[in-house]
């Protein structure tokens, strides 16, 4: 958004929504203090799901998008898990120098799960070639992806939680479609089917053998709001390292996920990607670990200095968008 804002280009602006009320006060100020022309934004009542779907329903319309030049950069875009590839391939060959190893040795990637373009970006990676045995999926407690991925039932929930790893909160992931499309394939008419299936009722139950081929792929854990708070103790008391809540949901996922594989069946090393600085999560950082372990934070060197500069700007105050969704 500040790169737009910084062009000052009369022919790129670009509309940035967030849920009011759902994201933290960093997350907010990186938005609403950026200035210029060419930038604005927008809050509305709900869960990122409900301007999911008439963004997404506005790509769509060919006649909308060429009379407006509108392009959607959310992760519903492919542009977007495109440009996520090299994270992986990035990732994969720094573990196996860290380890010594062969560069066909399998390794898992732990990840946290909301849309899924960060875990579409993964298997496309894989289908690519590169050797990840399996992709593990960290969810909070709305856990569509968790059920999907462990029962088969892409059931949409009625309610959407509210949560410490709210960047990570969502009913229906989109990218979703992504992965079946490469489970199955590339069977575009057999994912036609089920996501229209999807889409009229909310709910989508993958048969056995389908099931079965995701399995192989992926694994996952549900891991609430306490058993976050956990790991991000358990990261700053053994490992020195102050984990952002969405990455802590990864790296729970990953020692949940681990628990009674034996030796045999286990890849040469897992690699937990952490999203996201923990500057932006005071709330569940205090939370996990108290006001004071907070306050060293800030107060230290490690609290980037470009973070301490948007909590000091001036904001704006965003646009709100009001209407009823269907």
């Amino acid at each position: 958004m500040r790169a737009v804002s910084d062009a000052a280009c009369t022919n790129l602006q670009i509309i940035v929504f967030y849920p009011d009320g759902q994201i933290s006060e960093l997350q907010r100020r990186q938005m609403t203090t950026v200035s210029g022309a060419g930038a604005r934004v927008v809050t509305f009542d709900g869960g990122g799901d409900d301007m999911d779907l008439p963004i997404k329903r506005l790509s769509s319309d060919a006649k909308f998008v060429e009379k407006h030049g509108l392009c959607g950069i959310n992760s519903y875009n492919l542009g977007r898990p495109l440009a996520q590839l090299c994270h992986f391939f990035w990732a994969y060959f720094r573990a196996v120098d860290q380890l010594r190893a062969d560069v066909d040795s399998l390794l898992d990637f732990c990840l946290p799960c909301g849309a899924l373009g960060n875990t579409a970006a993964a298997l496309m990676a894989r289908e690519m070639g590169l050797p990840i045995r399996r992709l593990v999926a960290g969810v909070n407690a709305n856990d569509i992806t968790h059920r999907t991925i462990s029962k088969g039932e892409f059931h949409r929930s009625e309610h959407m939680a509210k949560t410490l790893s709210d960047a990570i909160n969502i009913q229906v992931p989109y990218n979703m479609e992504r992965i079946l499309f490469y489970l199955t394939g590339e069977d575009s008419r057999l994912v036609k089917t089920w996501m229209t299936q999807m889409d009229a009722t909310g709910r989508l139950t993958l048969p056995e053998d389908w099931l079965r081929k995701l399995q192989e792929i992926f694994s996952s854990a549900r891991v609430d709001d306490d058993a976050m708070c956990a790991c991000i103790r358990k990261s700053a008391e053994e490992y020195g390292y102050l984990l952002c809540p969405h990455s802590a949901v990864a790296l729970a996922a990953h020692f949940s996920t681990r628990t009674g594989e034996s030796v045999a069946e286990k890849p040469q090393a897992s690699v937990v990607f952490a999203t996201a600085s923990p500057c932006k999560f005071e709330h569940s950082v205090v939370t996990a670990l108290g006001r004071n372990a907070w306050s060293q934070y800030q107060e230290g060197p490690e609290f980037p200095a470009a973070a301490r500069a948007v909590l000091a700007a001036d904001e704006t105050p965003p646009l709100r968008f009001s209407a009823e969704i269907s």
